[in-house]
This record gives structure tokens, C-alpha cells and sequence, in this order.
């Protein structure tokens, strides 16, 4: 499950994927990156060049920078906010409902990529 973490003038998103892992699932399985009502396509987390999130989407562009290098977006908190977990909960809690849906789908989807692409190097021969 995703966390906010608030520290001084900033809150920190932190997803329980790896940027690397995200990066993996763009590649080789990206519809389980994203949420769908039928069709249309309706949350979707990435990773790019800026961070952002809205209730659209997440898009992670840094690592933690511990050695479990997950995903994170730090957002500043404006001077006049006097309850940060509120400011926190309103402005970015929807989308984080929403990731960690993704987050679970996406976790299933990892194994299943890393399996295969195993698979494909196991047929790699170098003479």
C-alpha cells in the first residue's frame, strides 16, 4: 500500500513499486499499469521525466533514495497549510486509493514479466 510520509514543508508519495519496476511494466505489460471501466481507460501510473499526480494518474520520475528504490513524487506543502494530513488526504488521497489498486494488479503482472523474460534468457547461447 502507498504512503504519505510528511516531512517539514513537503509530502512524499511513496508507491510500494520500484521506479525500475514500473519502468519494466511500461515495456512489456502496460495495461497493468491502469485501471479501466470497461474500455476507457480511467487511472494510470508512470514513469517519466516530472513527477505528478491527479486523479487521473501518477507519474513517478524519482527513487527513493534507500536501497529499495520505490517509486516517489515529493510534493510541496503551501506555507498557509496548518493540518498537513488533511492537505495531504484532499489533494493526493483519491489518487492513492486508485494506486494502490494498481499496485496490486501491477505486483501480480511483475512476477509474470520477470518469469518470461527468465525464460528468454535461458535460451540466450553465447559462442
Amino acid at each position: 500500500m502507498a504512503q504519505i510520509k510528511v516531512a517539514g514543508g513537503a509530502a512524499a508519495l511513496v508507491s510500494t513499486l520500484k521506479l525500475e519496476d514500473i519502468r519494466l511494466l511500461e515495456k512489456h505489460n502496460p495495461k497493468a499499469l491502469a485501471l479501466y471501466d470497461g474500455d476507457k481507460e480511467t487511472f494510470r501510473v508512470s514513469a517519466g521525466d516530472a513527477g505528478s499526480v491527479s486523479k487521473f494518474g501518477v507519474c513517478f520520475a524519482s527513487a527513493t533514495r534507500d536501497a529499495a528504490g520505490l517509486a516517489e513524487i515529493t510534493l510541496p506543502i503551501p506555507a498557509g497549510v496548518t493540518d498537513v494530513k488533511e492537505f495531504a488526504v484532499e489533494k493526493i488521497g483519491a489518487a492513492v486509493l486508485q494506486l494502490n489498486r494498481v499496485e496490486a494488479q501491477a505486483t501480480e503482472a511483475l512476477t509474470g514479466v520477470k518469469a518470461e523474460l527468465d525464460r528468454v534468457r535461458e535460451t540466450v547461447v553465447i559462442a
